[in-house]
């Protein structure tokens, strides 16, 4: 059972990322609107009382009726084809000039989905309502039918306009990050507010514990932790899992570590609630950061060149390490009844190094990026308040940044300016900064 929970829980999550979630829905809604439209029109009077009262809306020639409905299956094919091409374009450009890493975030936007999905749904209902106006001799039109077909494609067209608006403000650059960066930033308020969770110190003696190796390859992600907590009442043991979330775990490698010896059926439970899957998913606070310093990344390489993408990630970036800075990291898990479940976290320090050393690799010969990193840091290191762990974490990054920028920065009037930046930083974090004297030049 707990099996078969956590692969709906997966499949859900691969669901809403992908282009089809709303597109299949709406096709067989518009099958069913078809066929109870059918219903009605044979078996009710709904439509006939229509025409009494709307008599000019409703066509009384099946030849017209027919060649309607066959113009709008046959202009909505044509945008079903064009809108389509025109995703594969976005998703390429996407690919090409941001990260390819960024797709899922336009392959779940429900405003295409709904877009294609609309499309589809009305030609599906459109082609039924088609089939069912047979010639007889009476020359019966289903009018209701035809005036919704009519109005569901005139509805199709104005969308469709929507969808050519929507989408060339969704591919600017500035767009993007935003949209990654408040990800990000709900993804940190959810962290927050996670009920259960706590920061606790790891037992000394976890080394120690038995290990519980990895059943398959694949990436941590779907984990089930109040199950792990039941498990651990049950079995009168703790757990750690030793596998930070979204890395990936070679089969045989160790996924899970437990106080005491257990059975093979208990440890078969415990592996079925955090078993790694096959795909990667970015629900969670560090994807977005990683989105971001890929966009800065590929803005900086040599085939793009694009320092002002690069600062615009960064003033994102200052935004969402400083809330990272004050979250704490949830480490350990017990739920009301349950026992108690460690877990491997990302701490501040390794996602600050992390970021740091990607953007100074790319961004070193660069004097105004460099400038903003400086900047970022300096703001990051007036906001650590009395966390003293938290100002030697960004005064060593500010460290090594100076040292990349005294070794790949040559010009004295660019070394001037970065010295100019640095001792104004330095004045306005005075009030936080007691000695830094390695900054003076």
């Amino acid at each position: 059972m707990q099996k078969l929970y956590r692969r709906i829980i997966t499949w859900g999550k691969s669901a809403v990322r992908s282009i089809a979630f709303l597109p299949v829905p709406m096709m067989l809604t518009g099958l069913l609107l078809g066929i109870g439209l059918f219903y009605f029109e044979t078996n009710t009077e709904l439509s006939a009382r229509v025409a009494e009262k709307f008599p000019a809306l409703m066509i009384k020639s099946q030849e017209t009726a027919r060649s309607i409905l066959s113009i709008f299956i046959g202009g909505l094919i044509t945008l079903v084809v064009f809108t389509f091409t025109q995703l594969m374009s976005l998703f390429n450009q996407v690919a090409n000039s941001y990260s390819p890493r960024l797709l899922p975030l336009f392959t779940g936007d429900r405003s295409l989905q709904f877009t294609m999905g609309f499309y589809l749904g009305t030609i599906v209902m459109t082609l039924i309502v088609l089939l069912s106006i047979r010639s007889d001799e009476a020359g019966y039109v289903p009018n209701l039918s035809v005036l919704l077909c009519i109005i569901s494609g005139v509805a199709s067209l104005m969308i469709f306009v929507y969808f050519v608006t929507n989408i060339s403000g969704k591919i600017r650059v500035d767009a993007i990050i935003e949209r990654v960066y408040r990800q990000g930033v709900d993804a940190v308020k959810k962290e927050r507010t996670a009920k259960g969770f706590s920061e606790q110190s790891l037992p000394e003696e976890v080394v120690n514990w038995p290990v519980i190796p990895s059943p398959i390859d694949g990436f941590l992600g779907s984990v089930d932790y109040a199950k792990l907590s039941e498990l651990a009442k049950t079995f009168n043991t703790r757990l750690y899992i030793c596998t930070e979330k979204g890395e990936y775990i070679p089969k045989g490698l160790p996924l899970l570590q437990c106080e005491d010896s257990l059975e093979e059926h208990q440890v078969q439970q415990l592996i079925e609630a955090v078993s790694p899957i096959a795909q990667k998913f970015g629900d969670w606070y560090l994807p977005p950061v990683r989105l971001l310093v890929d966009i800065a990344l590929k803005a900086m390489s040599p085939g793009i060149n694009d320092p002002g993408t690069a600062i615009n990630v960064i003033e994102r970036l200052t935004g969402l390490l400083n809330r990272l800075m004050h979250t704490p990291i949830h480490n350990h898990y017990q739920s009301e009844a349950g026992g108690e479940v460690w877990m491997s976290k990302r701490n501040f320090q390794s996602i600050l190094m992390e970021v740091m050393q990607q953007l100074r690799t790319y961004c070193k010969e660069d004097t105004l990026v460099t400038r903003r990193l400086f900047r970022m840091l300096y703001q990051l290191y007036s906001e650590t308040g009395n966390h003293h762990r938290n100002k030697e974490i960004v005064l060593e990054e500010i460290r090594y940044l100076l040292a990349d920028s005294r070794q790949h920065i040559s010009h004295a009037g660019d070394r001037r300016s970065i010295a100019q930046d640095i001792r104004y930083h330095r004045r306005q974090s005075q009030r936080y900064l007691h000695k830094m004297d390695f900054l003076t030049e």
